[in-house]
C-alpha cells in the first residue's frame, strides 16, 4: 500500500512539470518488469507518461503463454502485464514485447533449435500478435541470444543460421496476423571486443546473419551497447559509446540495402556500491548526455533505458540499481533529470553537434532550435571519464534519498549539462 500512495502522489507532482511528451521520431522507451509490481494498471501506466516515456518493453515469454503443448493463454500471473498492453494506447504509449526463451514442451526448455521447435515458437508469437493487434507496435525476437540470457543451464547456444530461421519464422507469422507490426532482432553489443559465449564478438555475430540474409526480415536492428564495465574505459563515457555505434552502423551500410535503422532496445547504468557502479547524480548525467547524443542520430529510431525501478534494495548488487527509481518508486536523480530533459525538448529538434577544446577539456556543443519560438539554444558540457567505484566496495556511496535530489532546471539539464 505504501508503494501505491507513493506512486500516485508521485505521478501528480511530475504532472505539474511535464505534460507531454515531446515530438520525434524517435521512441523513447523505459524497460519494465510489470509482474514484479505492486501496481495498479493505470498508475504504472501514468507513471511511464508523466516520466516522459511513449513506450515500454515488457517480454512475454513462450513458457508463460504456452503452458501445455498447443494451449495458448496469459496466465494470471501476467494479469498487469495484459492490461497495461492493452491500455497503453489511451496513454499514447506504444508497446515493445519481447518474444523469448525456451519452453519445456520442446527440447527440454532448451534453444528452439531444429524445424519443428523454430515452428512452434512461430505458433506461440502468432498468437501473441493476434491476441494484441493493434495494440502491440514492436516485437521482439529473443532478448541476447549470444550471451544466453534467460537460458542458463539450457546448453550451448546454436549457430547463426539456427536464430536467422528462428528470425524468419516468427517474422513471417506475426506478419500474417498484423503486417503493422515491426519486427525487431539482435538485441547484441556492438561494443563489446570479444564474445562471452560465443567464439565471436557479437558484431561478427551479426555480419554472419546479415550476410545469410537476416535483413529481408526485420524492420529494424535491436542492439543492447552496455559499456560500464567495458575494457577500454573511453567506451564506458556516452560520447565514445555513442561513436562506437556509428562505427557500427558505418560498417553495415554496404550490406545494408533496405536501410533498416537500429533500435537500443537495452541500455543502462547502475548506481550499485560494486564494482562498476556510479553515484545516482553522475547516472543522471550520463542518461541525458546518452540521450541528447542518441537523439541526434537519425539512424536510431528508439531508445529503451533499463529500467523503471530498482529491482531490489541492495545497494551492493548490481542487477538492483539499474531504476530510474528506487525499489519503492522513489525517483532518483536519473528520473528527475530525464523528465527535466524531456520538457526542454518538447517542441525543438537538433540542428548540428560540434565539440571545441576550452582550457585542455573537450566540450559538447549541441545546437537545438524551438520549432515554435524559432529561438536557439545551446547544450554544453565538458567531456570527462566516468567516476565509477572499483573492486573494493565503495561503501561511502550515498543511498540516495529523494528528499535530496538535485534540483535541474532549464539551464542546468543536469549536473555536468547545461544551456545557454
Amino acid at each position: 500500500m505504501k508503494k501505491r500512495k507513493t506512486l500516485i502522489s508521485l505521478i501528480y507532482c511530475f504532472a505539474f512539470f511535464y505534460t507531454n511528451a515531446f515530438a520525434s521520431e524517435q521512441t523513447i522507451g523505459i524497460g519494465i518488469h510489470a509482474n514484479k509490481y505492486d501496481l495498479e494498471n493505470d498508475n504504472l501506466l501514468q507513471l511511464i507518461e508523466k516520466s516522459g516515456f511513449n513506450s515500454f518493453r515488457q517480454d512475454l515469454t513462450w513458457d508463460s503463454v504456452e503452458k501445455n503443448k498447443g494451449v495458448y493463454a496469459i496466465p494470471p500471473k501476467l494479469k498487469l502485464v495484459d492490461e497495461i498492453i492493452r491500455g497503453a494506447k489511451k496513454y499514447n504509449i506504444s508497446p515493445l514485447v519481447i518474444l523469448d526463451y525456451g519452453n519445456k514442451n520442446y527440447n527440454n526448455g532448451g534453444y528452439p533449435a531444429n524445424e519443428q521447435d523454430i515452428a512452434a515458437f512461430a505458433k506461440y508469437a502468432k498468437w501473441v500478435a493476434s491476441n494484441y493487434k493493434g495494440q502491440v507496435k514492436y516485437y521482439e525476437i529473443w532478448n541476447e541470444w549470444t550471451v544466453g540470457t534467460g537460458m542458463k543451464g539450457k546448453g550451448e547456444i546454436p549457430p547463426p543460421q539456427i536464430y536467422l530461421e528462428l528470425v524468419k519464422k516468427t517474422s513471417q507469422a506475426i506478419k500474417s496476423v498484423d503486417p503493422s507490426a515491426v519486427i525487431l532482432a539482435g538485441s547484441f553489443n556492438p561494443l563489446s571486443p570479444t564474445g562471452r559465449r560465443l567464439n565471436i564478438s557479437d558484431s561478427d555475430w551479426f555480419m554472419i546473419l546479415i550476410n545469410e540474409g537476416i535483413l529481408n526480415y526485420i524492420d529494424g536492428i535491436s542492439i543492447h551497447p552496455y559499456s560500464f564495465l567495458n575494457a577500454n574505459k573511453k567506451l564506458r563515457n556516452p560520447e565514445y559509446n555513442i561513436n562506437k555505434i556509428d562505427q557500427f552502423y558505418n560498417k553495415i551500410k554496404e550490406q545494408n540495402i533496405k536501410k533498416v535503422p537500429l533500435y537500443i532496445t537495452e541500455i543502462g547504468i547502475p548506481t550499485h556500491s560494486g564494482l562498476g557502479g556510479v553515484d545516482p547524480v553522475e547516472a543522471a548525467d550520463y542518461v541525458v548526455k546518452y540521450s541528447l547524443l542518441a537523439k541526434s542520430k537519425s539512424y536510431i529510431k528508439g531508445i529503451w533505458w533499463y529500467d523503471l525501478s530498482n529491482d531490489g534494495g541492495d545497494m551492493k548488487n548490481q542487477e538492483h540499481n539499474f531504476g530510474f527509481y528506487d525499489s519503492n518508486f522513489n525517483p532518483k536523480p536519473a528520473a528527475k533529470a530525464f523528465i527535466n530533459l524531456q520538457k526542454f525538448l518538447n517542441n525543438k529538434r537538433i540542428d548540428k553537434i560540434s565539440t571545441t577544446n576550452t582550457n585542455n577539456a573537450k566540450q559538447f556543443n549541441i545546437e537545438v532550435k524551438d520549432s515554435l519560438t524559432q529561438k536557439d539554444y545551446t547544450i554544453y558540457w565538458n567531456e570527462k571519464q566516468l567516476e565509477q567505484n572499483g573492486r573494493i566496495p565503495y561503501f561511502a556511496i550515498k543511498k540516495f534519498n529523494a528528499q535530496n535530489s538535485e534540483n535541474f532546471d532549464q539551464k542546468n539539464l543536469s549536473r555536468d549539462v547545461s544551456v545557454k
